[in-house]
């Protein structure tokens, strides 16, 4: 990731800010009048590896050039998921789990989480959304540009406890699928940026149990460049050529790794998006992104209780 593009600058000022500012209100518990979705923690007692963590965690808006406002969550230490449960008869025996981005530091909790939550269960489909553990940037937080490969080397320790949390995560839904009435099998997962960074750590596993059965990534990347075990989870990646933050080709090298295993992969690249967009519109190509999501979950027969065709 570049240190000196201005969505990252305007990202990393208000997890800034938000170390001294005081936590809002929870931007669910504010909904006035809306059902309150069930919240999950997935760890009993501390999370293992975060232990000495302390302070709040602490929540506030940021207006970001390409997304507009966004509601950040920071200091996480107590991961949860947050439940959407499809209504009517729509409703398939299809699970995601949600894990948001915030390059490792922070959560870009409804534009990459709430919003893909709530937009998973219009369609039939049980969402988890993840709020995994992260914390605000320390001294270790560049000052100049900073290539892609350095952000990965330097983020590791945060990496490896976001990736606990969405193993754990996949474990706790698998383990409940009679009380979501979901199956077992039919349990996937989509990340954005350093969410989409752990989702592609949990797609290549090489333990079938802690992998998603279906993996989507935007914007994002794998970790290091690895050839996907056999029986590995089908792909569905999205990003933007123009992005200044994670180069586009490493979604390429995602299609191409899959695609030489023999292993089933869509990639859908788009001229215009940059870094952050989400599901949300800005009259840009890149804006119908999800009806492709919806195509390829629809033909896997993911959608409306049909077998996943894996």
């Amino acid at each position: 990731m570049r240190g000196d593009v201005p969505w990252r600058r305007a990202l990393l000022a208000a997890i800034l800010l938000a170390v001294t500012a005081p936590a809002c209100e929870s931007s669910e518990a504010g909904r006035s009048g809306a059902a309150q979705p069930e919240i999950v923690r997935i760890w009993r007692g501390a999370a293992p590896g975060s232990e000495t963590w302390t302070g709040d965690e602490v929540e506030l808006d940021a207006e970001l050039p390409v997304s507009g406002k966004v509601h950040i969550v920071t200091n996480v230490s107590n991961p949860t998921l947050t439940v959407f449960r499809p209504e009517g008869p729509a409703a398939s025996r299809t699970a995601v789990v949600v894990l948001p981005g915030g390059a490792f530091r922070a959560l870009a909790w409804d534009m990459d989480g709430l919003e893909v939550g709530r937009w998973l269960a219009a369609r039939g489909v049980t969402a988890f959304v993840l709020k995994y553990r992260v914390r605000p940037p320390g001294d270790e937080a560049p000052t100049g540009p900073e290539s892609f490969d350095a952000f990965l080397a330097r983020t590791e320790p945060a990496r490896r406890l976001a990736v606990a949390d969405a193993v754990q995560a996949l474990r706790l839904v698998r383990a409940d699928t009679a009380k979501y009435g979901i199956a077992p099998d039919r349990v996937g997962m989509i990340g954005f940026s350093a969410g989409a960074i752990v989702t592609m750590d949990a797609a290549l596993a090489p333990d079938p149990a802690t992998r998603p059965d279906f993996a989507v990534s935007v914007y994002g990347a794998m970790p290091a460049a690895q050839a996907p075990a056999a029986g590995a989870p089908p792909v569905f990646v999205v990003a933007a050529q123009d992005d200044p933050q994670v180069p586009s080709r490493k979604s390429v090298e995602i299609y191409q790794a899959w695609t030489r295993a023999g292993l089933p992969a869509e990639l859908h690249l788009y001229e215009k998006g940059g870094h952050g967009f989400g599901m949300r519109p800005r009259g840009l190509a890149a804006d119908k992104w999800p009806l492709a999501l919806e195509a390829w979950l629809q033909a896997r027969g993911l959608l409306g209780g049909r077998s996943s065709g894996r």
